[in-house]
């Protein structure tokens, strides 16, 4: 048996069509998993499903908003239509509504709450049944490092729900471990992706964030897609119930 392998695999990725989301589902597909990968950007998945295409691997878009429950049944008749069972979910789908404490409305705390641990234990329950019929079944959660540690510039919303993604991870690789299905949590910190390149182009911010992690650099998408690949390979079977840091350091500094 090859343990550095996803052949034969079949995955789920949810907010696959860009940035950190889209580097998973490249590294899965490049290690010979097949991918149906969700995002509600018609344009986007278009645009993925053709570079995919062009490497002849095995990629399934499917445009959705996960925040609905009727489309994540929808998500759950598609991978029974393309497997009949599922080896691998990838949680990533996130979102944060960027105002002080003391401004967030309930709204606010409700929409967060809700797409980041919501649609994830949501989607974790209605894959159960697929993951159970899959080989070696593994959950990967992405969290973040916000989690953690003090993290600047982000908000406590955000960092409560990616908490209690952790704590939801923890619990389910518990209750699952029986029915052979691996949960863990990568916690990306600082990643150079769209979603913070306003942050990123600030040579302020920069120099904290270079003060602040140990190997003096931001993250880059493919490096946090490469842990996820790695625990969701037969590589890393004894592995279960982690909050792992992929964060270059930075949590063990954190905010000074």
């Amino acid at each position: 048996m090859d343990h550095w392998t996803l052949k034969g695999k079949a995955a789920v990725v949810t907010g696959g069509s860009k940035g950190i989301g889209l580097a998973i589902a490249e590294e899965l597909l490049r290690h010979g998993a097949e991918v149906l990968f969700l995002a509600r950007s018609e344009g986007l998945i278009a645009e993925a499903e053709e570079s995919f295409s062009a490497r002849a691997w095995k990629a399934y878009g499917l445009v959705a908003d996960i925040g609905e429950a009727a489309q994540r049944e929808m998500v759950a008749e598609r991978v029974t239509q393309l497997w009949g069972k599922l080896d691998i979910l990838v949680n990533n789908v996130g979102t944060n509504v960027r105002k002080p404490t003391l401004e967030a409305t309930p709204e606010d705390f409700q929409h967060v709450m809700d797409i980041n641990a919501g649609t994830a234990f949501s989607l974790c329950q209605l894959l159960f049944p697929l993951l159970k019929k899959g080989s070696h079944s593994s959950v990967i959660n992405i969290a973040s490092i916000a989690s953690m540690t003090g993290v600047m510039w982000t908000t406590a919303i955000y960092a409560m729900s990616k908490a209690a993604m952790n704590r939801m991870t923890q619990y389910l690789a518990v209750e699952w471990g029986e029915a052979g299905i691996r949960v863990n949590a990568v916690n990306p910190g600082f990643t150079n992706t769209k979603r913070i390149e306003r942050m990123l182009t600030d040579a302020e911010k920069m120099q904290q964030i270079k003060a602040t992690t140990p190997l003096g650099r931001v993250a880059e998408p493919e490096e946090v897609a490469r842990t996820v690949a790695f625990l969701a390979m037969p590589a890393s079977s004894y592995l279960t119930g982690l909050a792992l840091p992929v964060d270059g350091g930075f949590s063990l500094v954190g905010v000074r």
